[in-house]
C-alpha cells in the first residue's frame, strides 16, 4: 500500500509538470486547432484540414521562439512573450479550476488556487522562451570546428 502511495505521488506530480508543459503551447495549439476548423467547414477533406492545422500550429510555434531568440530588442521580446504568456495564463487559469475542482475546495481558495496556477503557467511560459533563447544565444556564438 505504502509503494502504491508513493507511486500515485510521482504520477500526480508528472501530471501537474504535463499540465504546465502543455498549457504553456495554448497559444499555437489554439492556431492549429482554429485552421483546422476553418478548412474542414469550408469544406476541404479531412486530411487537408489536419494537415494545415498542424502546419499552422507548428509553423507559428517555431516562427515565435525564433523570433524571439533572435530579437534583441527588449520590447519586442516583451510583446512576443506576451503573445505566448496571455494564452497560457488562461488555460493555467482553467487547469487551476478544474484542479480545485477536484480537490473540492470551495470560496475564496478556489480563485486563488487557479490564479496561482494561471500566473506559474504564464511563468512557465516565459521561462520556456527564454531557456530557448540562451540556448539558440549558446549555439549561434559558438565557433565551428572543422
Amino acid at each position: 500500500m505504502t509503494l502504491m502511495i508513493i507511486l500515485g505521488g510521482i504520477a500526480a506530480l508528472y501530471l501537474i509538470r504535463l499540465l504546465f508543459r502543455l498549457a504553456s503551447l495554448a497559444l499555437t495549439v489554439c492556431l492549429g486547432l482554429c485552421a483546422f476548423l476553418l478548412l474542414r467547414d469550408q469544406g476541404y477533406g479531412l486530411a487537408a484540414a489536419l494537415a494545415m492545422g498542424l502546419l499552422t500550429g507548428i509553423g507559428f510555434h517555431l516562427a515565435g521562439r525564433w523570433l524571439f531568440a533572435r530579437t534583441t530588442s527588449a520590447s519586442i521580446r516583451l510583446l512576443i512573450g506576451l503573445h505566448f504568456m496571455a494564452p497560457a495564463g488562461a488555460a493555467g487559469l482553467g487547469a487551476g479550476t478544474a484542479l480545485a475542482d477536484l480537490l473540492d475546495i470551495d470560496g475564496g481558495w478556489r480563485t486563488c488556487l487557479a490564479i496561482l496556477v494561471g500566473v506559474a503557467t504564464a511563468c512557465a511560459s516565459w521561462r520556456s522562451l527564454a531557456a530557448d533563447r540562451s540556448s539558440m544565444g549558446a549555439m549561434r556564438d559558438a565557433p565551428t570546428v572543422r
